[in-house]
């Protein structure tokens, strides 16, 4: 159990529903999230800086209580998750306010088997992860510009181009160019590793003790698209909408575990979120807000599955 989260989740919910037209379209909070509850962002500390590069030695700040599990995500296909000892997936998400106004996250992927399917991340199969974000949160009402919303996709593989932008709502549209922008630095750094390093770029990876694939990523969030791309874009306000008592931020994930026996797309959305089309949720948490622990990089990567195990 979260310390503090479970309480904080329940105050969040009944503050839904006393905000639900002003933030939410149904669905609410139960629904729109996989696990039912609330989930997190934590502050990235004064002085800290982050680096996306696919270790997590500058995430040792971040409170293990926070991280996502996979207990957390949902099958689209309502079918029972993977076990722990075929796939286990740990997330870590941060944020940091102006002058960044970014999203960083870390993912560590535990698999029996690793299946890359290609040496391409231009494709929807695979083990690999689709990441999406709507900072305006305009779930189904989107469409037309002006709007947000956008997908990223990495997978291992390609040493080049394990991770890419793949489009805005607006696919089509005149904004499709200018804003592949995004999916390169500044806007965005990124970094897909493997573990062990003779699995890359292999198509199938088998061993007694399987693999680990590991995403990290910073973006550099904007409020609305612009056709003219992120570097005409109005940057968002993340300090604006931050706090236990802030609206939040709308994010998502998709997991592809490839292997045929599963072929499974995983989520963080709800089922009626998804069917809305609305993203997750997760409230943007302030340093004053959460208790940071002193805890070693090793500690913080493995702990999803060692506090599942109490």
């Amino acid at each position: 159990m979260r310390k503090s989260v479970i309480m904080l989740g329940i105050m969040v919910l009944a503050a839904a529903s006393a905000v639900q037209g002003q933030f939410w379209d149904p669905p609410t909070l139960a629904n729109r999230n996989a696990s039912g509850f609330e989930y997190y962002m934590l502050e990235v500390p004064a002085g800290v800086t982050m680096t996306s590069d696919a270790y997590d030695s500058d995430w040792s700040w971040f409170d293990p209580e926070y991280v996502l599990t996979q207990e957390e995500w949902r099958d689209e296909g309502e079918r029972p998750l993977p076990t722990r000892d075929d796939l286990d997936v740990t997330t870590k998400m941060a944020w940091k306010g102006a002058p960044d106004n970014r999203w960083f996250v870390f993912m560590a992927a535990h698999d029996d088997t690793l299946l890359h399917n290609g040496t391409t991340v231009s494709r929807w199969g695979g083990d690999m992860i689709g990441i999406q974000i709507d900072y305006q949160d305009h779930g189904r009402t989107r469409g037309a510009s002006p709007c947000y919303g956008q997908e990223w996709v990495a997978a291992a593989g390609n040493t080049t181009t394990n991770f890419s932008y793949r489009y805005p709502e607006s696919e089509g549209g005149p904004g499709q160019v200018a804003w592949s922008a995004y999916g390169r630095a500044p806007w965005a750094n990124s970094k897909v590793r493997v573990d062990p390093p003779e699995a890359w770029g292999v198509d199938s990876w088998t061993s007694d003790t399987g693999g680990d694939t590991y995403y990290e990523f910073d973006i550099a969030l904007v409020e609305l698209l612009d056709d003219a791309g992120p570097a005409a874009s109005v940057p968002a306000d993340l300090d604006a909408i931050a706090g236990a008592d802030g609206r939040g931020l709308p994010f998502n994930f998709f997991y592809e575990d490839g292997e045929t026996a599963l072929d499974n797309d995983m989520t963080v959305r709800g089922a009626e979120s998804s069917a809305r089309q609305y993203f997750a949720h997760a409230l943007l948490l302030k340093q004053g807000e959460y208790t940071a622990q002193n805890v070693t990089a090793v500690e913080a990567s493995t702990w999803g599955r060692i506090k599942g195990t109490f």
